[in-house]
């Protein structure tokens, strides 16, 4: 486990020392830690919210007791942990029903597949592979014995492998599982039940400390009043009981006004998230679309969840509030999805175009075959049917996840992705044999390998840099010949870490190659 760093270790420090505000800046960067661990264990959002709230709220009481070398983090872990576990051997047939995906579903589709494992074969890959927990310790956590641990995490690994058959060479799977998000944020109720919790007993404490000390005080007085009763200052002595109660004022006024700030705060989220799920402008350019199978002849709008249809004579443009326009050509179908800023092209052709005055908003597509993501301001166009996605990129760059491989489309780059196979982007200028040869790629066993690097160019660079992660092992060392002959890695990359998918090594050689084609 890695130790803390001088930073938390201070603020821990002062919030064992009572310090609120370290510890409230302590949970803050380690909840969406936590919440992301006890999400990927129970596939359920409603339990791994109270579970984090309990985990956060046991920590503050036992705040003073952590050791100084055990790391913050993994004793927060270990905490969610064993309350998830509890959870579980309470709930078994709860979890044993199958996982509302529209509740917590991730944008990585790989996390997706691991959310559909069954919940006991899920329990224990994420504990394994993802927390590094030992198959003995699973097995003591869970009552479990140690080859029954073994089999059910051998399943879960079966099942992704058969999802993602790429990970089955070197190290890849590991490094996949490595790229999982860190964090991940829970609804900012959580964060509020937890804080208003803490600071609801700190009340009670300091109240009840406060109504203790008067007494304590009469009696320590006591002698004095008998043996000096006429002196003049006795009288001021009586003046402490109205401080007392005016602080204890002052605290429930400091706590309604915190209240009376989160309500606030809280509406303006609240107007903030109504206003992100208005619709979509939506302005026909020709003929008439269909909106939820209802005719639009010139302005409609699109809302979430909302079908969007093209025939044969019409064309639109839906406008995307600091985002941009898509303009949808004639015989095209798309459905806007409940998440923020994505669509499903089922079948016809669309082309973005940015807004000059984008934010850091983002759009994303989803295809039977793909998705796509682009960066921030990016334009181009995609045509997707049952089976092929014509992808070209115009300006900026878009991703493109099949398969649990994440293709990279640059600007002026194309990529077209046939069912069934991976995505590698090429060169629209390049020659067309290697341009049909790159289309058709299939991944590592690919007849082609050998014809593909004889006739790549410098300009088909970044095509070879992919296509280097989908080569076997054996063929690997090839391709990266070939590669460091049309543009040689920087001084950081070295062949062994690149043999190995070394992902940072393969970026900065990635950050190269764009520079010089």
């Amino acid at each position: 486990m890695i130790p803390d760093n001088k930073f938390v270790r201070s603020l821990l420090q002062s919030a064992q020392r009572g310090n609120y505000t370290a510890l409230e800046q302590l949970f803050k960067m380690n909840i969406g830690k936590v919440y992301a661990i006890v999400l990927r264990m129970t596939a359920n959002k409603s339990f791994a919210s109270r579970i984090t709230i309990d985990t956060f709220i046991e920590a503050w009481k036992k705040l003073k007791i952590i050791r100084e070398d055990s790391p913050f983090t993994g004793w927060l872990i270990a905490i969610a942990v064993y309350k998830t576990l509890d959870v579980l051997r309470n709930n078994k047939e709860e979890f044993a029903k199958k996982p509302d995906l529209t509740e917590i579903e991730s944008k990585d589709s790989f996390e997706n597949d691991i959310f559909r494992l069954p919940h006991l074969e899920r329990l224990i890959f994420v504990l394994n592979k993802v927390e590094k927990y030992s198959v003995d310790e699973i097995a003591d956590m869970i009552l479990m014995k140690k080859d029954d641990v073994e089999f059910h995490l051998n399943l879960a690994v079966e099942k992704l492998h058969e999802r993602y058959p790429l990970y089955k060479f070197d190290n890849s799977f590991q490094e996949r599982i490595s790229k999982l998000p860190i964090e991940i944020q829970p609804d900012k109720s959580v964060s509020d039940e937890i804080f208003n919790y803490i600071y609801e007993e700190r009340i009670k404490i300091a109240e009840k400390e406060k109504s203790e000390t008067p007494v304590k005080e009469a009696v320590e007085e006591k002698p004095v009043k008998e043996k000096k009763k006429k002196e003049p200052k006795e009288p001021k002595k009586k003046i402490k009981r109205p401080e007392v109660s005016i602080e204890i004022n002052l605290g429930r006024i400091k706590k309604y006004i915190i209240i009376s700030i989160s309500i606030l705060a809280l509406a303006v989220v609240v107007y903030l998230w109504l206003n992100r799920a208005k619709g979509w402008s939506v302005k026909a350019v020709s003929g008439g679309v269909l909106i939820d199978n209802t005719s639009v002849i010139s302005n409609g709008v699109l809302e979430l969840n909302s079908s969007f249809i093209t025939n044969d004579n019409s064309s639109a443009e839906i406008v995307i509030p600091s985002l941009g326009v898509i303009q949808v050509e004639s015989n095209s179908s798309l459905l806007r999805t409940k998440k923020d800023n994505e669509i499903k092209l089922k079948k016809g052709k669309i082309i973005k175009k940015s807004d000059v005055n984008a934010s850091e908003s983002k759009l994303s597509i989803v295809t039977d075959i793909a998705d796509y993501n682009e960066e921030i301001s990016s334009n181009f166009e995609l045509y997707a049917d049952d089976e092929t996605n014509e992808l070209f990129v115009f300006k900026g760059t878009v991703n493109i996840i099949i398969k649990g491989f994440e293709a990279v489309v640059p600007e002026n780059f194309a990529c077209t992705v046939n069912k069934g196979k991976y995505a590698v982007p090429h060169n629209p200028n390049s020659d067309q044999q290697i341009i049909n040869l790159i289309k058709e790629y299939s991944g590592p066993a690919d007849p082609n390998m050998a014809v593909i690097v004889n006739l790549t160019q410098k300009s088909d660079a970044l095509s070879l840099w992919h296509i280097l992660q989908l080569s076997s092992e054996e063929n690997r060392s090839i391709v990266i010949k070939k590669l460091n002959e049309l543009v040689p890695p920087p001084d950081t990359v070295t062949g062994e870490g690149i043999q190995k998918l070394n992902r940072e090594m393969l970026d900065q050689w990635l950050l190269k190659i764009l520079s010089e084609i």
